[in-house]
């Protein structure tokens, strides 16, 4: 998403979505140069409705970016999103169109390949490959950046909750950053789509 994207006037492009109250060229500004520090692979999604825009940083491959940028925009706002730019390309041409990520509705059993947004690293935690099989109660949550925080052998489902979103919201690499965590899994159901950010 670099400067010459922007044209002479120092406006977003016309299919870039603009709030009610437009944004101020600060916020534009600083918008472009915290996508250009990301490193990569890196993507830029926006949720049309609000215009609110969310990246993702180092992903595993340019591939598998613009999928984790439209699930983890989708994941922090609620709404489907619509993919900006995958590392330098701006892959979105005339009007913007959201995707509906089909993992964030998933509601079965605990299966690695339906967890949203996470890197490879993660999927190979010996803690995210063995979940199903960790001692009950137990829960995952999950933040949009894909960080997933886990608490078994809890003294109760409402407990585990509790510990495993206490873990995520209080993750210092992130420091409060893109919101909070939800409930991914309560066992081995996944209840992602009820976008619990709190234990019931």
């Amino acid at each position: 998403m670099p400067n010459a994207n922007r044209n002479s006037s120092g406006q977003w492009p016309r299919s870039w979505p603009q709030r009610r109250r437009p944004y101020t060229q600060r916020f534009r500004d600083t918008l472009i140069k915290d996508y250009l520090a990301c490193k990569p692979n890196k993507g830029q999604a926006v949720e049309l409705v609000n215009a609110s825009y969310l990246r993702t940083c180092e992903q595993d491959d340019a591939s598998a970016t613009g999928d984790r940028a439209l699930e983890s925009c989708q994941l922090r706002y609620g709404k489907p999103c619509a993919l900006l730019a995958v590392n330098e390309e701006i892959v979105a041409e005339g009007e913007l169109a959201s995707r509906d990520m089909p993992r964030l509705h998933y509601a079965g059993k605990y299966d690695l390949s339906q967890i949203p947004i996470i890197r490879r690293i993660t999927q190979q935690r010996p803690d995210v490959q063995n979940y199903d099989k960790a001692m009950e109660p137990k829960a995952i949550a999950i933040h949009p950046w894909g960080k997933l925080f886990i608490s078994a052998g809890d003294p109760s489902l409402k407990d585990a909750q509790t510990s495993a979103l206490a873990k995520c919201n209080s993750d210092p690499a992130r420091n409060g950053r893109d919101g909070g965590c939800f409930v991914y899994a309560i066992n081995n159901d996944i209840v992602l789509d009820e976008r619990r950010m709190q234990a019931k």
